[in-house]
């Protein structure tokens, strides 16, 4: 879908914005829904091209996606999807695991009846995906749809919105990690995913903080375990790269 042009009477600097605003979203739903991988260059006109905008929003992007850890800006070169080391990726998931982990502990301690009901259709969703017949790349995508629904509801669960919203922010580069290292999301782990989100509703339900915690930090770790396995790239397809632009060389005098 194409950034909508401001309105006749708009105020510039507010159509731009909402211009800025869509452009960014469209890229950074690129770059973790897999259609880069690490190191591959963004093509900037191509996708200029495709939304009706000029560079400029999608520069705009670019800085903003550099300062979130999604991507690298080679000046005079061009952007590319930023490459973390494997130290890197685990103190990133030892950090992840330790949020999410507080945040089962405060569900369990404030979970109403209701509240375990929506943990229980969400998942129950996820259960469906391991029997739909769909694609790889579709069942991907649906997957990781309702994981993070069923994230979100924990932490609405946990009722504490200044943790919720840290933890939430987290959960973009979980997503960035698993689509750049693995190239897709884990589309032959959604069964045991499943398996490991019902002992979290169980013990939640149990008003467990304890064991909670530790259900959920083993699901987090087991994400990490999966990334590093460096398991071969499958499920959604992947954009070919885009080379990286020439230096373009002075002319003599």
């Amino acid at each position: 879908m194409r950034p909508k042009e401001p309105e006749k009477g708009t105020a510039t600097n507010r159509g731009g914005s909402a211009i800025g605003a869509n452009v960014y979203a469209h890229v950074k739903e690129q770059i973790l829904g897999g259609a880069f991988g690490k190191g591959d260059w963004i093509p900037i006109d191509d996708i200029a091209s495709s939304l009706g905008v000029s560079r400029q929003p999608v520069m705009d992007a670019m800085k903003r996606l550099s300062v979130e850890g999604f991507v690298e800006i080679m000046p005079q070169v061009g952007s590319r999807v930023r490459h973390y080391s494997e130290r890197d990726i685990r103190d990133f998931f030892a950090l992840f695991a330790l949020g999410e982990a507080h945040v089962a502990r405060l569900a369990a301690e404030r979970a109403e009846p209701e509240d375990i009901v929506n943990l229980r259709m969400i998942s129950a969703q996820i259960g469906a995906l391991t029997r739909l017949n769909v694609g790889s790349a579709e069942r991907g995508r649906l997957y990781r749809n309702l994981n993070r629904m069923l994230h979100y509801e924990i932490r609405n669960v946990a009722r504490s919105p200044a943790v919720g919203e840290l933890v939430e922010a987290l959960r973009d580069r979980s997503d960035f990690f698993i689509v750049s290292e693995h190239g897709s999301v884990f589309t032959d782990r959604i069964e045991t995913a499943f398996a490991e989100h019902e002992a979290i509703i169980d013990v939640i339900e149990a008003r467990d903080g304890d064991a909670a915690a530790e259900a959920m930090k083993r699901h987090i770790l087991a994400v990490e375990a999966s990334v590093l396995a460096g398991a071969p790239r499958g499920g959604a397809r992947r954009a070919t790269p885009a080379p990286a632009p020439k230096r373009r060389k002075p002319k003599g005098r």
